[in-house]
C-alpha cells in the first residue's frame, strides 16, 4: 500500500532515499484501534471465526490515509465448531509456526491454535510502538524481554523506554493539560500491551475487551 507497512515507520532504514518522521503518538494510537478493529473482525465476525498466527508490523499496510489493514494469511487458521474437524485443523502439526519475538509462548510446545496467540502478538506490537524496540532486540539477554523491560519500568521510569520521539513530547512543552495527557495515554498503552503478552493464554483479555479499551485510550487522548 501507498505508505508500506507499520516495521518501516517503527524502525526506519538509514539508506532509505525519503526519510519517514516518527509516527506521533496520536498516530501509533490510531494504528493500534485499526489493528484491534481487525483482530475483532476476525475473531468474532468471520464465519468460521479466523485465527491470524502470525501478526507483527510487517504485516501490517498502511494505506494513503495511513489507516492500517492486517495482512498476510499464509499461516491463517480456521476454527471450526465441529470438534473432529477442530482437532485436525487447529493444532500446529509441525511446531512452531509464526515469527520469533511475536509468536506466543504456548506455540513453542505446537499447543492448539487458538484466539489467545493473537493476543500475545498485538501485546507485543503494541510495546514496540510505545519503546521503538524490536521484540529481538540484541539488548534483550539472560532472560530479559520487551514484555519485562515495559514491566519494570511501570509506573516511575516508563519515560525511560519510550521511543525517542515520544519522549521529547513526553518532556516537551506544551498546556499543563498536554502534558498531563500523555503519559496517562502511554502508560495505558504500556499496561494494555502487558496484560496482552502474559505468559499464561487464559490470563489475556479477549479481543473485544481490547478493541473497547482501545477506543477509551484514543478518547482520552
Amino acid at each position: 500500500m501507498a505508505n508500506g507497512n507499520l516495521e518501516s515507520w517503527l524502525h526506519p532504514k538509514p539508506y532509505e532515499q525519503i526519510a519517514k518522521e516518527p509516527l506521533s503518538l496520536a498516530t501509533r494510537i490510531s494504528l493500534a484501534v485499526d489493528i484491534a478493529a481487525a483482530l475483532e473482525y476476525l475473531h468474532n465476525r468471520c464465519i468460521p471465526p479466523l485465527v491470524h498466527y502470525d501478526l507483527k508490523p510487517s504485516n501490517v499496510l498502511l494505506d494513503d490515509e495511513m489507516v492500517a489493514h492486517v495482512s498476510d494469511f499464509g499461516m491463517a487458521k480456521f476454527l471450526y465448531s465441529g470438534s473432529s474437524m477442530a482437532s485436525s485443523t487447529s493444532c500446529s502439526i509441525g511446531g512452531p509456526r509464526g515469527t520469533i519475538g511475536y509468536i506466543a509462548p504456548k506455540y513453542d510446545m505446537g499447543c492448539k491454535i487458538s484466539f489467545e496467540g493473537d493476543i500475545y502478538s498485538y501485546g507485543i506490537i503494541l510495546l514496540e510502538m510505545i519503546t521503538g524496540k524490536y521484540p529481538t532486540d540484541e539488548m534483550f539477554t539472560d532472560g530479559m524481554n520487551l514484555h519485562k523491560m515495559v514491566e519494570s519500568a511501570i509506573p516511575h521510569k516508563i519515560g525511560e523506554i519510550l521511543e525517542p520521539s515520544l519522549t521529547k513530547d513526553y518532556f516537551g512543552e506544551g498546556t499543563n493539560n498536554e502534558l498531563v495527557e500523555m503519559p496517562r495515554c502511554v502508560m495505558h498503552l504500556a499496561k494494555l500491551g502487558l496484560r496482552c503478552s502474559v505468559t499464561s493464554p487464559k490470563d489475556r483479555p479477549k479481543i473485544e475487551d481490547v478493541y473497547t479499551e482501545m477506543i477509551a485510550i484514543q478518547n482520552m487522548f
